[in-house]
């Protein structure tokens, strides 16, 4: 989990100052307060490309539209998957692709199944 101050910083100011707003705003970003401060799991985020992973923009997106809370989508990311060799949640830097298919199949079956 990274504080406040650490995303920020990964995110660089640019995108910062114009997108966090937005992203805690719209609920765009997984973030849960622990001991009166918020925390952001790490795996949503690129480290390399200072940005919010575009495949887990897309699960948060999806996680929304099915009304799924964070700590249901929190959930769904930290347990075993049949499909992953580790959880969606450490899968997502390799194959962020797999991880949204396999996120959409679960959401579908809410609806379909």
């Amino acid at each position: 989990m990274l504080e406040e101050a650490e995303v920020l910083k990964l995110l660089g100011p640019e995108k910062a100052d114009r997108s966090w707003a937005a992203l805690t705003r719209q609920g765009g970003i997984l973030r849960f307060k622990v001991a009166g401060a918020w925390k952001y799991p790490t795996f949503q985020f690129d480290r390399r490309n200072r940005r919010i992973r575009s495949s887990f923009a897309a699960i948060k997106a999806a996680a929304r539209a099915a009304r799924w809370s964070d700590l249901r989508l929190l959930s769904w990311l930290m347990r075993p998957h049949l499909e992953f060799k580790e959880v969606p949640a450490a899968t997502l830097s390799s194959q962020g692709d797999a991880v949204l298919t396999a996120f959409l199949a679960e959401v579908a079956t809410q609806f379909h199944g």
